[in-house]
């Protein structure tokens, strides 16, 4: 099983390699949008890979993972091409609640309790969404919607913020579960049966795992 302390010393001054990457639809293993953001760096276990390296993919992580509407993402595309420090801002405070969001997920995980500094950000997080936030009719039902024009920058971060909130109250944190598999640290929901899925995914993790241990017993 993973060492969810080993995991979690990752935040306390360990850095993070800037990375270019696409991304891809195996990149969505979480099971919910706010694992996913968790999920935007790689390897935390040893040598962690920050997949935002910039606004821009930020803008591509929310596309492919159908976070906010296509005319949403346009207005950020525009919003984003001038000035550059604003796009850089808001795309620290993202990281800040992705990085927030992932030791409080990591304790969970452990069995333990979300540190009291992750708990106040994730506080101020879910503030500053409420009042970006407002309510529209939809169907005779009531929906909280976000758009550019009221989060701004910051509108990818609020929705997946809304998103966090739900599932930390949700009771399929019985199922949280961190990958067991090397270079990786991911996090997803258990759908299984069974309740014993040890990776994120078996086509990456699951296979190098089987690969490592045939390996190992040909060598012995």
């Amino acid at each position: 099983m993973a060492d969810y302390h080993n995991l979690q010393n990752v935040f306390k001054g360990f850095s993070m390699r800037l990375e270019h990457h696409q991304f891809r639809d195996m990149d969505l293993v979480g099971g919910d949008p706010a694992l996913d953001l968790v999920n935007t760096v790689t390897a935390r276990d040893t040598l962690p890979r920050d997949w935002l390296d910039d606004y821009p993919a930020l803008l591509r992580w929310a596309r492919k993972a159908a976070l906010v509407p296509a005319a949403e993402l346009q207005a950020l595309e525009r919003l984003a091409a001038a000035p550059a420090a604003k796009s850089a801002a808001a795309l620290a405070r993202c990281k800040q609640l992705r990085e927030a969001l992932c030791a409080a997920l990591y304790a969970l995980a452990g069995g333990g309790e979300p540190a009291a500094a992750e708990l106040e950000i994730l506080d101020q997080a879910r503030l500053s969404a409420s009042r970006a936030a407002r309510l529209v009719s939809r169907g005779g039902r009531l929906q909280t919607q976000w758009s550019a024009q009221r989060s701004g920058l910051d509108l990818i971060a609020h929705v997946a913020t809304a998103h966090a909130i739900e599932l930390l109250k949700d009771a399929r944190l019985e199922r949280l579960r961190v990958c067991d598999g090397r270079d990786c640290g991911w996090v997803f929901v258990d759908s299984s049966k069974s309740g014993r899925r040890r990776w994120c995914d078996m086509a990456t993790c699951g296979n190098a795992a089987k690969a490592r241990r045939f390996n190992q017993r040909h060598k012995e």
